[in-house]
């Protein structure tokens, strides 16, 4: 049985400076993913309704086990898998529901282009794969990506319709720079 992540205000300490720098990224992650020169895509995993994972739940103001709708995605450059986001609010958002139905467009497109959505503070989790269930899901989305995974997340929106977004950040992505 998987645990759920100890999320955090800090990234944990074991994390590559490098590394670092992309987790603690305040702007669009999208933006700087294109801003590296290579050929940017997102590419959907799954979408649906399914069970908020107790600490998703939480975050969301929702009852365990709640049901919400989630976008499973990992983004690419040139074709290779650095990050594995998994995004989700209340299922009958009225809100969020038309920006997760998206495809394979990016969610921080919207979330930092339009004005008046509000991102709240970052929160940090580091751990091994076999231990959670998002940082399995994300080492099974990233090719490589080992057994211990950096991950952040933050809530968007308004604290009774928020849009919870996960990232999951591939080891090797340290050595992307932009251009």
């Amino acid at each position: 049985m998987y645990a759920f992540p100890d999320w955090r205000a800090a990234p944990a300490e074991n994390v590559p400076a490098a590394l670092a720098d992309w987790l603690c990224e305040t702007g669009s992650l999208t933006e700087r993913l294109i801003a590296s020169g290579r050929l940017f895509a997102v590419e959907v995993l799954a979408q649906g309704v399914e069970p908020a994972w107790p600490d998703e739940a939480a975050a969301l103001g929702l009852a365990a086990g709640a049901p919400a709708l989630a976008r499973e995605v990992r983004l690419t450059l040139d074709g290779v898998p650095f990050v594995y986001a998994r995004s989700l609010c209340r299922a009958d958002s009225p809100a969020w529901a038309g920006v997760l139905a998206r495809g394979s467009r990016s969610l921080g497109l919207t979330l930092f282009g339009e004005p008046g959505i509000a991102r709240h503070p970052l929160n940090f989790c580091a751990g091994l794969a076999a231990q959670s269930a998002l940082l399995a899901r994300a080492r099974a989305a990233l090719p490589g990506a080992g057994d211990w995974l950096h991950a952040r997340r933050s809530l968007f929106g308004q604290p009774d319709d928020a849009l919870l977004v996960h990232e999951v950040f591939h080891p090797l992505l340290a050595e992307v720079t932009p251009s």
